[in-house]
């Protein structure tokens, strides 16, 4: 939790304990869980590096061109609406190139491991970003608690450092509970993005292939930014955190029947069985 107290007419801010080790853990997390998820497919040989990449470059070009394109057309509205017209424009660029990476074998996506590999590279990077933002604020809690916050608002204007203030206290209000509640909604978008890689590949798979899967991953990855959108009116945290989590648990068990699940799991376990 934050505090402040009237310092030569500046707000002062401090970060707990519990505060600070709740982006130091949630921060880890990030970065670890396409580690860890890497390397469970690399217990059973089923991991492939190439996809990887892949879906890493997939994403970040996605994101380039929604916040392109949100720029492109809502060039005269503020930098709030920009940034919600990216985010819902991003599942279209996202599910377009996840299409596009399992359609041409250029990409090596042959198997079902190849597509989660795929999976772990598209939505790690994700993680990553998040991750460094996490221990980003943790960094920057503990130099404010060391030096207070007029560290952070030399140099800056009157406006700059109100915005600035505003921030810092907005961050150091994060307590423990709510970092641990949006690692678990994390996790579960890092399983969302396996789980519609699965859905675009093994739907490619059947000799009367339609597009209109392409479109139900768009479909469900509106739905999922949505929620967050829609729920954040609220100005509650902790609802826009859980119904992610409620959001994201739904899609990825709706997912896994469509994709016959145990099939897929049967191939990594058992490579020499035909299970696609």
């Amino acid at each position: 939790m934050w505090e402040t107290s009237d310092l030569s007419g500046a707000q002062e801010v401090f970060f707990t304990g519990h505060t600070l080790s709740g982006y130091c853990i949630s921060g880890i997390i990030y970065l670890l869980l396409p580690v860890i998820a890497f390397g469970l497919m690399k217990k059973y040989n089923a991991a492939k590096f190439y996809p990887v990449i892949v879906g890493i470059i997939v994403y970040f070009l996605a994101v380039q061109f929604s916040n392109l394109s949100a720029h492109l057309i809502g060039f005269s509205q503020s930098v709030g609406n920009k940034t919600v017209l990216a985010a819902e424009m991003v599942c279209y660029f996202e599910e377009a190139g996840r299409w596009l990476a399992m359609r041409y074998p250029v990409t090596d996506i042959r198997k079902n491991n190849a597509a989660i590999c795929y999976g772990i590279g598209h939505g790690g990077l994700e993680c990553w970003i998040r991750g460094f933002q996490k221990l980003g604020i943790f960094r920057d809690g503990k130099q404010l608690n060391a030096e207070g916050i007029s560290s952070f608002l030399a140099g800056k204007t009157d406006k700059a450092a109100e915005h600035m203030t505003r921030q810092m206290q907005l961050y150091a209000d994060h307590p423990l509970s709510l970092s641990i509640l949006e690692t678990l909604h994390s996790i579960t978008s890092f399983g969302f993005h396996i789980a519609l890689s699965l859905l675009i590949f093994r739907k490619m798979q059947e000799t009367n292939y339609q597009k209109r899967w392409l479109l139900l991953a768009i479909l469900l990855h509106i739905c999922m930014n949505l929620t967050g959108w829609i729920t954040s009116f609220s100005e509650n945290p902790y609802l826009s955190d859980f119904a992610g989590l409620l959001c994201g648990t739904a899609i990825i068990v709706f997912v896994c029947k469509i994709v016959k699940i145990n099939n897929v799991i049967n191939e990594i376990k058992y490579p020499l069985d035909d299970c696609i």
